[in-house]
C-alpha cells in the first residue's frame, strides 16, 4: 500500500471539515472543537492555522502536535509554526511540549457491538506512571448507564482482558475516539438519572479522577468515515439489509415474548377462530398483524433508539473491516430515521420482526399440540378443525 499523499489527504481533510459544517473562514474555537477526530481533518486544520496570524494559532498548533501521532500532520504543524514565526509569532520554549504530554496523557476508548437488548460495553483507558487507569462501563440504549467502575491495571492485563472477552464470550472491543466514549457514557448517565434507573458505581466521581475538561457532544463515529448522502443513494442497501442478520453480532437481536405478546395473541386468535378461517385468510390476517408490528416496534418513541443502535453497529462493522455491512447498517439507520411508518419496507426491520413473531407462533402451536396428545377430550375448536379436515 502506498503512503498517503499530502495533497490528497489535505483535500480530504477540507472535505471532512466542510461535512462537519466548519467553514473555510472558521475561527479558532470552531477548529479547536473538531481537532483529534480525523487525521486528514487535523492536517487541514494545521494548514489553516499557518495562515492565521493569531497567538491562539500557535497555542492550538502545539496542542495538536502533542496529541497527534500522524507524521503528515506533525510535518504540517512544523511548517505552519515556521510560517507564523516569520510573521512575528514565536512558539514557546520546546520544554512546554513534554509538560503537556506528562500532565495530559492521551486517553484511549473502546466500544463493543450493541446486543439485542440494547446493551453495549464501553472502556476508557488512561496511561499513568506504572500502569493504566481503566474505566469499565455498561450502557443501555435507551435505559442509560447500568454500571461503571474504575480500576488500576497494566497494559498487559488490559490486553489480556480484551482477548478473554473475545475467546470466552465472542465479545470484541474496537478502538474508538475516547471523547466519543466519554460522551456516550455521560449521555447514558443522564438518561438513567432522568428515568430513575439504578446505576452501579459513582460515575461523576470516577470521571472527575480522569478527565477535567467538559464532555464534548459528538456525532455518530460512522459519519466520520462514510458519506451519509452517498449511502442514501444506494437504494439496494435498504432493500437487501435483511442479510445483516446473518452477521454473528446480530444473533441476539430478537424480540422477546413480552414485546410481541399483543401481536402474538392476535395471530393465535385468528388460527383458533370458531369461524375456522381458511389457511389463506389466516396468512392474510397474520401478514396484517406483522405489518402493524413492524411499524409500531420500530416507530414512535422507540425509533430514535433503534437508529442510534444501528449507527453504533455500522461503526463496529467499519472498525472490524466489514465496509459493506457498515454501509448496510448505516443505510438502515438513515432510512429508519426518515421513516414515517416505522420499519415498514426496510428489509432488516421486516425480517427481524416477522422472524421473531413466527418463532413464538410456532412454539405456541407446538405446546398446544403436545397438550392435545396428552388429553383424551377434544375442545370444541379441535373438534371443529377435525371435522373440517375429514370433509376435505
Amino acid at each position: 500500500m502506498s503512503k498517503p499523499d499530502h495533497e490528497t489527504q489535505l483535500r480530504r481533510g477540507e472535505e471532512q471539515l466542510a461535512a462537519w459544517g466548519v467553514a473555510a473562514n472558521a475561527g479558532l474555537d470552531a477548529l479547536r472543537a473538531v481537532t483529534g477526530r480525523d487525521a486528514a481533518a487535523d492536517l487541514a486544520i494545521a494548514a489553516r492555522l499557518g495562515s492565521c496570524a493569531d497567538p491562539g494559532s500557535v497555542e492550538l498548533l502545539l496542542a495538536l502536535e502533542g496529541a497527534t501521532r500522524d507524521k503528515l500532520v506533525r510535518k504540517e504543524i512544523r511548517r505552519s509554526l515556521y510560517r507564523l514565526e516569520r510573521r512575528g509569532l514565536q512558539a514557546p520554549p520546546v520544554a512546554v511540549k513534554p509538560a503537556l504530554v506528562v500532565t495530559a496523557p492521551l486517553l484511549e476508548g473502546y466500544l463493543s457491538a450493541v446486543d439485542g437488548g440494547g446493551d453495549q460495553l464501553v472502556w476508557l483507558a488512561k496511561p499513568r506512571p506504572g500502569g493504566v487507569a481503566h474505566v469499565f462501563a455498561v450502557i443501555n440504549d435507551p435505559d442509560g448507564l447500568r454500571e461503571v467502575d474504575l480500576s488500576e491495571t497494566t497494559r498487559k492485563a488490559l490486553r489480556q482482558a480484551r482477548e478473554q472477552l473475545l475467546e470466552r464470550h465472542e465479545l470484541r472491543l474496537v478502538e474508538a475516539d475516547w471523547r466519543y466514549c466519554d460522551y456516550v457514557i455521560d449521555r447514558a448517565f443522564r438518561w438513567a438519572t432522568e428515568k430513575g434507573k439504578p446505576i452501579s458505581g459513582d460515575y461523576p466521581g470516577i470521571r472527575a479522577q480522569l478527565i477535567k475538561q467538559p464532555v464534548t457532544p459528538m456525532a455518530p463515529l460512522i459519519l466520520a468515515h462514510l458519506d451519509a448522502d452517498a449511502v442514501r443513494l444506494e437504494e439496494q442497501l435498504v432493500a437487501e439489509s435483511a442479510r445483516l442478520l446473518d452477521e454473528k453480532e446480530f444473533r441476539t437481536w430478537f424480540f422477546d415474548r413480552a414485546a410481541l405478546q399483543s401481536y402474538l395473541d392476535e395471530v393465535l386468535d385468528a388460527k383458533r377462530s370458531p369461524l375456522i378461517l381458511a389457511p389463506t385468510h389466516q396468512q392474510e390476517r397474520a401478514g396484517s398483524v406483522g405489518d402493524r408490528a413492524v411499524e409500531e416496534l420500530f416507530g414512535g418513541e422507540k425509533r430514535a433508539s433503534w437508529v442510534r443502535r444501528l449507527e453504533e453497529m455500522a461503526y463496529f462493522f467499519y472498525a472490524t473491516r466489514r465496509p459493506q455491512q457498515a454501509k448496510s447498517a448505516l443505510a438502515v439507520a438513515l432510512a429508519l430515521d426518515a421513516s414515517s411508518h416505522g420499519g415498514r419496507e426496510i428489509g432488516f426491520c421486516e425480517q427481524l420482526t416477522r422472524t421473531s413473531l413466527a418463532a413464538f407462533v410456532q412454539m405456541e402451536e407446538q405446546r398446544r399440540a403436545e397438550e392435545s396428545k396428552s388429553s383424551l377430550v377434544l375442545t370444541p375448536q379441535e373438534a371443529a378443525e377435525e371435522a373440517q379436515r375429514m370433509r376435505r
